[in-house]
């Protein structure tokens, strides 16, 4: 059921992205109301479905999800073929590229020491060069931040990195995630999560569209 997003990369997504536009710009009959709140009841009922699936359970990876959004996305694309609205082609934009783009997204756990670079898929190697936890009275972390180095091509980068602070680094999302709280200032070693979502401008963009969508409405 679950759907291997490696399959559907680019440029295969991208494909499937501007055939699912033809099909909604061929087939102006799915505009109808009709059609319309099938597709919204069918969404509805899926997002119920994940809403009670355990959290480990990714619904949003399988064939019938995936299957009740194209829907869903050919529909509204057809009805804005036939009445343009702003909102209306946020929501559009925002879904259509975070369903094509996440074959295009991927998370990395990297383990990051102080002696050595770290061995993994992706295009450049990090490497702990310095870590502090500044703490409360009570001796409670308050915050802690790592200095790390990024090795791309022989070049060095030195960054620094503090949680939900990360470094952009050639399209990468560098965040950092644990270390090794034995030790606190001394560890050897902290853990950062690596990602890489090339479409989420557009989703981005989606979600800007349809606030400027509703704030002209409210205003008009």
């Amino acid at each position: 059921m679950i759907i291997n997003t490696a399959l559907f990369a680019f440029p295969v997504n991208l494909i499937i992205g501007l055939s699912l536009v033809f099909v909604a710009w061929r087939f102006k009959s799915l505009s109808s109301d009709r059609h319309m709140t099938i597709a919204l009841l069918l969404m509805i009922a899926a997002a119920l479905v994940q809403g009670f699936m355990p959290a480990q359970e990714s619904f949003t990876r399988s064939w019938p999800f995936v299957i009740v959004l194209t829907w869903f996305l050919t529909v509204l694309a057809s009805r804005l073929f036939r009445r343009f609205s702003l909102a209306g082609f946020g929501l559009w934009l925002a879904l259509w590229a975070g369903m094509l783009g996440s074959a295009d997204a991927s998370l990395t756990r990297v383990l990051v020491h102080r002696e050595d670079f770290s061995q993994t898929e992706l295009p450049f190697g990090i490497r702990l060069e310095d870590f502090q936890v500044n703490r409360y009275q009570t001796g409670e972390p308050m915050e802690y931040r790592a200095q790390i180095i990024l090795r791309e091509a022989g070049r060095e980068h030195s960054k620094t990195l503090r949680v939900n602070h990360p470094v952009h680094f050639r399209g990468y999302q560098v965040y950092l995630a644990d270390y090794d709280t034995s030790k606190g200032s001394d560890s050897d070693y902290c853990i950062v999560m690596v990602t890489r979502q090339p479409w989420r401008w557009l989703v981005f963009a989606g979600i800007l569209l349809m606030l400027g969508g509703a704030f002209k409405i409210f205003i008009l």
